[in-house]
């Protein structure tokens, strides 16, 4: 089912009558044909206007400019695309907690993966475009739509991996995801495959239960340093890559991880590390920023595990 369009405040008025929806949806639908073929810098009002078979005066009813059209867009496939995870969300509560989290991990990349046209977009553009970094406006423009989903599913499913902070491992468990499924598809070379990240993730979040995991030396002098500040959360490819680097050179140095393991763990891991940033920097409203970093540190221990 397709969202309702409700592009962050960008159409210039709203569409009430069917007929004016209809419009609003074959512009949007004509201008992802549009970026997905020929990229953003080619994209224009006309070629938009002219693939969705209309003048573009009628583009200009609705918006504004060429990044209007796209942030509506981007805000609409975002939504919708938390719609159909949501859904699925009461179904997966059902089964066995470590299939539950393999199909739900499994489900998000696969979303991912088959809007990274537009999440490069948005990764690129994004000052363009919304206020928020990048990563941050796409995590807010899907919560509503999640949270109670992902609350059923976690009380089902992960009451046990985060005992004493359950909303805490939640808020942390969800932004992982989030952030190791958006970086896989904006940031990772070519030779690092999907199934290589997804596996560990799934991994990561099944270790997080053991009882015995403490956070090693590594795990600790990682996540301190994450703590101190290194390039803004969730912000641009950039950043993103700082704290990659930083990763890398700290886990090369604490962690036995065999040299084959190495870069898919760099990977997962430094999405932990857009975690932890993202706490630091704008802390959950009603969360314990104490117990939420205590989460985040034994996801991290969790990942070190599996990785060799």
């Amino acid at each position: 089912m397709r969202s309702s369009v409700n592009p962050d405040g960008r159409l210039r008025k709203t569409p009430r009558q069917a007929r004016s929806r209809n419009t609003v949806e074959a512009i949007l639908e004509a201008a992802e044909r549009v970026l997905r073929l020929e990229g953003y810098h080619a994209a224009s009002t006309n070629r938009m206007a002219r693939v969705a078979g209309f003048s573009v005066g009628s583009l200009y009813q609705y918006f504004d400019d060429k990044q209007a059209v796209v942030a509506a867009l981007l805000h609409q496939a975002l939504r919708a695309e938390a719609e159909r995870i949501g859904q699925g969300l009461d179904g997966l509560a059902k089964l066995g907690p470590a299939l539950a989290r393999d199909r739900l991990v499994r489900a998000v990349f696969a979303e991912r993966r088959s809007k990274a046209h537009l999440l490069r977009i948005l990764d690129a553009h994004g000052p363009d475009l919304f206020r928020d970094a990048p990563l941050r406006f796409a995590l807010r423009a899907q919560a509503g739509v999640l949270a109670d989903p992902l609350h059923r599913f976690a009380a089902a499913q992960l009451a046990d991996a985060f005992r004493g902070a359950f909303d805490e491992g939640l808020a942390v468990a969800a932004r992982f995801v989030h952030a190791a499924s958006y970086a896989l598809v904006v940031d990772a070379p070519e030779h690092l495959a999907d199934e290589v990240v997804v596996v560990r993730v799934v991994a990561a979040l099944g270790a997080v239960e053991s009882a015995s995991l403490e956070p090693s030396e590594a795990a600790g002098e990682l996540h301190a340093a994450w703590l101190r500040g290194s390039g803004a959360a969730f912000a641009d490819a950039a950043s993103r890559a700082r704290r990659i680097r930083e990763t890398r050179s700290l886990l090369v140095r604490g962690a036995a991880i065999p040299a084959a393991e190495l870069e898919p763990s760099v990977f997962v891991v430094a999405a932990i590390g857009e975690v932890v940033a993202e706490l630091r920097e704008q802390p959950p409203t009603s969360l314990s920023q104490p117990r939420a970093y205590e989460v985040s540190l034994r996801l991290l221990e969790a990942c070190l595990s599996v990785a060799g």
